[in-house]
């Protein structure tokens, strides 16, 4: 493991100063911000930009370049948009990173030895729990709390946003993803949306979770998620003692307002998965298996009961 900083061009140019044999680099950084708030557009691109550049410089094979966005592309965030989204439909409103850094490598692409391709998900579901930003593990440690409370799994989101479509994407879908970009040459140099391929309602999936978790399914609370269980960390250390998990503190295993952001949107979010279908990647997930594999993942490592 190599540590660089990616904000300061010369500590790129200097630590990065061997890796000559680079072929592929694939981009999933983003400069820390607090949940909630926009994230620097400058520092971002310039991140970008001061790292491509040194290997521009020390990567003479420099093939490819990956970057990992998300479908904040689209402004599914600020309010409803034409679903499913398509690659090749407008920028939506809104200020973003993803706007400068796709300007970045489609400008330099054409005077350099490498193409690009962008990766589009949505949600991100890791299995490992060390990742805030798990939407399953929200899920899971609220679930045990309801459970030690003798209460319902509610949805913390509004009535509206119980029925709305959303989606997801799985780990191990994005990187299979990822590498089939990067060797495929027809998806040279252009845009892809990677998500599991199902828009299930929220409705539809709750009490399926509900019952993997060993907790009653609730109904729509429309409570805010950082400000509910910001009184239970008692309750959590708890469910923790009683069931020898690993010790975690309940304001560190996982980003409630990231839970707040998931459940907030009471409108569809979909992306259509046609055009990776048209080049050549045919995968599916099935968003409540996937669910199912996740809190199994976690039960393993001893963060859920």
């Amino acid at each position: 493991m190599l540590g660089v900083d990616l904000t300061d061009l010369a500590d790129c140019r200097n630590r990065l100063s061997a890796l000559s044999g680079v072929t592929h680099l694939f981009y999933a950084a983003r400069h820390d911000h607090p949940e909630g708030q926009s994230e620097p557009e400058a520092i971002n691109t310039a991140m970008l930009r001061n790292l491509v550049e040194a290997l521009d410089a020390r990567a003479p094979a420099l093939a490819h370049v990956n970057l990992v966005h998300g479908t904040k592309y689209y402004g599914h965030h600020l309010g409803p948009i034409p679903a499913p989204a398509l690659e090749e439909g407008p920028r939506g409103r809104g200020a973003t990173f993803y706007f400068e850094q796709e300007d970045f490598v489609r400008e330099r692409a054409p005077a350099a030895r490498w193409s690009w391709t962008i990766a589009r998900p949505h949600t991100f579901c890791d299995p490992e729990a060390g990742n805030p930003r798990a939407i399953a593990l929200i899920i899971a440690v609220l679930a045990a709390i309801q459970r030690e409370l003798g209460e319902p799994l509610f949805f913390p989101g509004s009535a509206k946003g119980f029925e709305a479509r959303t989606q997801f994407t799985e780990l191990a879908l994005l990187a299979r993803s990822l590498e089939w970009m990067a060797t495929e040459p027809r998806c040279a140099n252009q845009a892809f949306n990677v998500v599991n391929g199902d828009c299930p309602r929220w409705s539809e999936l709750w009490p399926a979770l509900a019952l993997a978790l060993d907790v009653r399914a609730g109904a729509p609370r429309g409570v805010p998620l950082a400000g509910y269980i910001a009184d239970k960390a008692p309750v959590w250390d708890a469910v923790a003692a009683r069931h020898g998990l690993r010790r975690t503190a309940l304001d560190r295993i996982a980003l409630w307002d990231y839970g707040d952001y998931v459940f907030h949107p009471e409108w569809d979010i979909m992306s259509a998965m046609d055009k990776a279908r048209r080049f050549g990647f045919g995968e599916r997930v099935d968003s409540r298996d996937m669910f199912l594999r996740l809190f199994a993942a976690y039960r393993a490592q001893r963060i859920i009961p």
